[in-house]
């Protein structure tokens, strides 16, 4: 499970928690000692207890395993967030330079420290707007994980991220669809705060991909039934409590896990692999 590195800094929780909805990051810390040294050991065990970022991580890992390794030398992880999906890549591939890049100075901040204390020393953290231009031909994998719907002009972004990569480097993104459904009529009304659009059409985002020069190599709907059913019911039981979302963590994982083993006819993100010839 995705996270485990982060069981030292339990306070992650609170942080990651308010990625999904500025309400769940508002509770109040506890900082007692038994609470403490309890948040830790659940962190080594389960990883942070998000099935969101549970799921996109094993999407993640799945479509990894389409990639020939021994091209991928250098990868930018661009809004690498508490740099999660940087360490996961840094340790798979250990004789690979891997970048984060982030507007958010407490995640740079944060990610920089655990990469001191774990000594993971092939990672670099930097403060970075991926809607400016930068050195291009620099990168032979660039991954973007829940981070284009929160972008305005996220086209040109697109074709930041083609400049970007050098000839056959790969593009990995994974994003929210627009227009998803419910299975709860409680959380019909949800959104995000931060997202400059709920989500993408699949078509629509492969077409823009296109345009900037992008060959789709793979592409798969994300979240079907089993996915949106554990992601729903990570949020009610968030709202009802720590305590008891951590309880059902588990079993949710199980549930959302099996949302690979389907071929999902619609689901509420999209994960896309491009190549740029």
């Amino acid at each position: 499970m995705f996270g485990r590195e982060f069981s030292n800094y339990p306070e992650v929780l609170l942080h990651s928690f308010s990625q999904m909805s500025e309400s769940y990051g508002k509770r109040k810390k506890d900082r007692k000692n038994l609470l403490t040294i309890l948040q830790k050991v659940y962190l080594m065990v389960f990883g942070i207890p998000e099935i969101g970022l549970q799921i996109r991580s094993l999407y993640f890992k799945d479509f990894l395993t389409s990639l020939n390794r021994d091209e991928i030398k250098t990868i930018l992880d661009a809004g690498s967030g508490i740099g999660i999906y940087s360490f996961y890549l840094a340790k798979e591939f250990p004789t690979s330079e891997v970048f984060g890049v982030d507007l958010d100075k407490y995640n740079i901040k944060l990610s920089n420290q655990i990469k001191r204390d774990l000594k993971i020393n092939n990672t670099k953290f930097i403060y970075g707007d991926l809607t400016k231009k930068s050195d291009q031909n620099k990168y032979d994998l660039i991954v973007n994980i829940d981070v284009l719907e929160h972008i305005t002009d996220y086209k040109k972004v697109l074709k930041n991220f083609y400049n970007l990569l050098n000839r056959n480097g790969y593009l990995y993104i994974h994003t929210p669809q627009a227009n998803q459904k419910r299975i709860f009529k409680s959380l019909e009304k949800w959104h995000h705060e931060d997202h400059a659009r709920e989500g993408f059409e699949r078509k629509k985002l492969i077409s823009d991909l296109k345009k900037a020069g992008f060959k789709i190599v793979k592409q798969e709907e994300t979240f079907g039934f089993f996915g949106k059913l554990a992601w729903e019911l990570n949020h009610l039981s968030l709202r009802k409590g720590f305590i008891i979302a951590g309880l059902l963590y588990p079993i949710l994982y199980v549930i959302g896990s099996i949302d690979l083993l389907l071929k999902n006819q619609r689901g509420l993100g999209i994960a896309i692999l491009s190549r740029k010839d």
